[in-house]
């Protein structure tokens, strides 16, 4: 929710004639600082056998120290930088030249297609550092001594003994779940500017 609000916000206010054209930075800022508001705090995917939330802190906390609870904020934060960079920009550059080319109207058809290139190009940019994420997230600490020193660490380690490839491991399931997401977030999101501004900011008289 704050992504896109910050989004819209920022095109809206952008001069009627440069409506479609709003700095690509100032896109990418807007999933910046939306991101910074709103990390999810994730364990990784190893099953603990939590009987709730707070028996989950409590655990962590006695078994594996407080800083537990922020392993891997780093890569996270990154992660959710890339991912709503990579969502925000390329949708709204895409719509704004496929609409330039006079093949596509400003409807659902455009924010279709717009939507599908939006969530490839995220699924490419985001997968290294997803991969990352996770890996430190669910790294072993032996001895004092954890299994990775840093997400820089983790990518050698990762490209040396699995190669390049393995960084976008799992890409078809990956994007078969980001696209949908990411088709059906931007056309809500269209629709529901379009009835904001048709009942609030014109209202038929």
């Amino acid at each position: 929710i704050a992504r896109l609000f910050t989004l819209s916000v920022v095109t809206e206010h952008s001069s009627s004639i440069t409506r479609l054209r709003t700095a690509t930075w100032m896109k990418a800022s807007s999933g910046i600082n939306a991101e910074y508001g709103g990390i999810n705090a994730e364990y990784g995917d190893k099953r603990r056998n939590y009987k709730g939330v707070l028996n989950a802190v409590s655990r962590i906390t006695k078994e594996e120290g407080v800083l537990t609870l922020w392993r891997g904020c780093g890569p996270t934060m990154g992660r959710a930088m890339v991912v709503n960079i990579a969502q925000l920009v390329t949708y709204s550059s895409v719509k704004e030249k496929l609409l330039v080319t006079g093949y596509f109207n400003d409807n659902i058809m455009c924010h279709f297609v717009s939507s599908m290139i939006s969530g490839l190009v995220t699924t490419v940019a985001s997968m290294p550092v997803d991969i990352c994420k996770t890996r430190i997230q669910n790294m072993k600490v032996i001895n004092g001594v954890p299994e990775y020193k840093g997400a820089v660490d983790v990518f050698m380690k990762t490209v040396r003994s699995e190669g390049v490839l393995s960084l976008w491991k799992g890409f078809t399931p990956y994007y078969a779940r980001i696209g949908p997401h990411t088709v059906l977030m931007f056309i809500f999101l269209e629709q529901l500017n379009k009835g904001y501004v048709k009942n609030f900011i014109h209202p038929k008289e």
